[in-house]
């Protein structure tokens, strides 16, 4: 229960955190939403990853696991669905220049903005279990 618990408050707060850092990832309707999402999706990283590692085996042995990131990208596509509050957006990198070094303008597309956001999740929700653990 303690874990189920603190896999809930991983999620909820990864959610949170990348939704203030990525302008990709778009929560609507305030804390009920957020903590709804939350839940959503340790649900579905708890039920339904496992279930997706073992379908898309024959692709991570294929690829050496390159491929692997695919699966969390698929859980955040059925986070936006299950939850209407939750959205994924293209958006644009403004650019950035720093002692010289410049970065330009950057537009993403959505599905960029899903893998810079299910990649941002999975490694914050990372570095939590990490220092919970410890």
């Amino acid at each position: 229960m303690k874990y189920l618990l603190r896999v809930f408050l991983f999620h909820s707060f990864s959610l949170w955190f990348v939704s203030q850092v990525l302008p990709a990832l778009v929560i609507n309707g305030g804390w009920s939403v957020l903590l709804l999402a939350g839940f959503v999706l340790a649900l579905l990283m708890l039920l339904v990853s496992p279930l997706l590692k073992i379908l898309f085996i024959p692709i991570n042995l294929l690829t050496f696991g390159l491929l692997s990131w695919f699966i969390n990208v698929i859980v955040i596509y059925l986070l936006t669905i299950f939850v209407p509050g939750v959205s994924v957006v293209a958006w644009t990198f403004p650019g950035a220049t720093f002692a010289g070094f410049v970065i330009p303008e950057i537009a993403f597309s959505s599905f960029i903005s899903f893998i810079l956001v299910s990649l941002s999740v999975s490694m914050l929700v990372n570095v939590l279990h990490d220092i919970s653990e410890h």
